[in-house]
């Protein structure tokens, strides 16, 4: 076996020669490497706008199908109102209304969580940044709003049990909950219409809620419908 040992560079001349060959040869490897990097980052960048992207229209449709639930929703809290102002005893109004929920659906803002937390957000334009931001603002919001609506309403479902099984304390409980409700309801209304016009609809929604907005469904006992 043969063991060929490094040439010792005989003038000035050939040790820069050597010298830059093989600093060449590292800023080439290093530049290659920050090539890959580069393209890696760039895919995962483009990942990233592509789920944001999906989320916003996610959301988009669920606030949308929010806002076809309202006429609903105001009728139903009408309807509240009007028994609470005939409560006058415990025969007032029997077990097994239905009372129902909104047509509230989770928001979700997950990818844009992540997007925040990994850096990339602050490598996009700051135009992208500003509407992002503006939006997931706005996202936030509504989620907050939705499930406090969903805490009021399962205050009003209280009344299903029937006037005979509320205590005289119960009718200003449900009375707070009502003009709470009402009031989400209209923010939840006037938020849910910014959003679903932030974005012009190029897209097929296809959304489907899991448990649709019953108070779209009739206010009395079960064993009455048809």
């Amino acid at each position: 076996m043969h063991v060929h040992l490094p040439k010792v560079p005989h003038s000035w001349r050939e040790f820069f020669k050597e010298y830059a060959i093989i600093v060449l040869g590292v800023l080439t490897a290093l530049a290659l490497e920050q090539l890959v990097e580069s393209v890696h980052e760039r895919r995962l960048a483009r990942e990233a706008e592509e789920a944001i992207q999906q989320e916003m229209r996610e959301n988009i449709d669920r606030a949308d199908y929010r806002l076809s639930q309202q006429a609903c929703i105001d009728k139903r809290l009408d309807e509240i109102q009007t028994l609470l102002e005939n409560w006058q005893g415990d025969e007032a109004f029997p077990a097994g209304m239905h009372v129902g929920f909104p047509g509230s659906v989770a928001l979700v803002y997950e990818r844009w969580d992540a997007n925040l937390a990994s850096g990339r957000f602050n490598q996009e334009s700051p135009k992208d940044q500003s509407r992002q931001a503006g939006i997931y603002s706005l996202i936030k919001l509504l989620s907050q709003l939705e499930f406090r609506e969903i805490d009021e309403w399962t205050q009003l479902r209280t009344l299903e049990l029937g006037s005979r099984a509320l205590t005289p304390t119960a009718r200003p409980m449900l009375a707070a909950a009502l003009t709470a409700a009402r009031s989400d309801a209209r923010s939840i209304k006037l938020l849910s219409g910014v959003l679903v016009k932030t974005t012009p609809r190029t897209w097929q929604s296809t959304f489907q809620v899991a448990q649709p907005g019953s108070a779209c469904e009739p206010m009395r006992p079960p064993a009455a419908r048809s």
